[in-house]
């Protein structure tokens, strides 16, 4: 069988056709002229030609001839070759699921330039289709298998993902059901900001109240009275001095504004006695451990008033320029509108 399509294609078309007219070289290919049924191939429609030209390619749909078929394309290509001229090419993918010799007919080729106009024609191709061989010892036998491919990572994904949705869903489903065993509510109201002045003096409120050093508890006291400064100095000016020595307190103390050198030094004083208290085992009397209250609550009051000072005197200026920016919008809008009067 095969030596009889051997003896055929000695007198068919070659598979490929490259003519010549003018300048332009054109044809039509095919990848191979022999093939087996099911399989594809590329059906290649070549022009070469000066730049510039319009191409017009033959339009196939769903078959080239009766029996190929087309199973994808066209795909359009060009490139500019050395010589300067450039090449143009639509190819098609097609096959055939019957046995036999297939001819493509000559099919136009519209090129279109400045000096050269016309229809061309390739030339036809041909090739053969045949089908497997079946030893007759063996016989007909089942089609193999398809072989197990490994799974990849964009297969997997998708169910990563769902199971980790699945996941997510039912740990808010457990959630929601053990709020609602204990009677919680699903979403627990947003609690009021409190002031950082005001968390200060309701905290040197109750250390008043509890008289720590009057019963000699002097460490707890100085503890409570220097850790309520710091958290104010924290929540109220920016300054970390939870985080910080009593030294690095006061140098940052030094590049506040709103604190001022007469207060900074009360402070310092109070620090320092505050850390003799609480490392060095000393003991400060009466009266100085009521003086040190007594400045922590004037540093909270005064530098709370100070700040809200600056910041009444900033709204109102902003507030001014506001109202001066608005002022110049009017007057600019009622100049445009006695302009347009003058016009008219």
């Amino acid at each position: 069988m095969r030596l009889k399509y051997i003896l055929l294609f000695l007198f068919l078309l070659p598979f490929a056709g490259v003519l010549k007219a003018q300048n332009i070289e054109y044809g039509v290919m095919v990848d191979t002229t022999y093939m087996l049924i099911g399989d594809q191939q590329h059906l290649t429609f070549r022009v070469k030609g000066e730049p510039g030209m319009r191409i017009r390619f033959p339009e196939l749909k769903d078959t080239v001839v009766r029996g190929v078929e087309i199973i994808s394309g066209p795909v359009t290509d060009s490139v500019r070759e050395a010589d300067g001229q450039w090449l143009y090419e639509e190819t098609y993918v097609i096959t055939a699921f019957d046995t036999g010799i297939y001819v493509i007919p000559p099919m136009p080729i519209t090129v279109e330039g400045k000096e050269y106009n016309n229809v061309l024609r390739t030339d036809a191709v041909a090739f053969a289709v045949n089908t497997y061989q079946v030893d007759p010892q063996k016989g007909n036998y089942d089609i193999v298998m398809p072989y197990a491919a490994p799974w990849t990572f964009a297969e997997i994904l998708p169910y990563v993902l769902w199971s980790l949705l699945g996941l997510a869903f039912l740990g808010i489903a457990w959630w929601l059901w053990r709020r609602h065993k204990k009677n919680r509510p699903l979403f627990t109201p947003k609690k009021e900001e409190v002031p950082p002045y005001v968390i200060a003096i309701r905290s040197l409120d109750e250390i008043k109240g509890n008289k720590l050093w009057q019963a000699g508890y002097e460490k707890e006291y100085y503890t409570r009275l220097t850790d309520t400064v710091r958290q104010y100095l924290d929540d109220e000016l920016g300054i970390p001095a939870m985080e910080q020595t009593s030294g690095e307190t006061l140098r940052s103390l030094e590049q506040c504004p709103e604190v001022e050198s007469r207060e900074r030094e009360r402070m310092a004083e109070m620090l320092t006695t505050s850390d003799y208290v609480k490392f060095a085992k000393y003991t400060p009397l009466q009266d100085e451990n009521a003086r040190y209250l007594d400045l922590a609550y004037d540093f909270v009051n005064v530098t709370h008033q100070r700040i809200q000072a600056e910041k009444a005197e900033q709204q109102k200026q902003a507030e001014e320029e506001a109202r001066r920016k608005e002022e110049e919008e009017k007057a600019r809008a009622e100049a445009e509108i006695k302009e347009q009067e003058k016009d008219n």
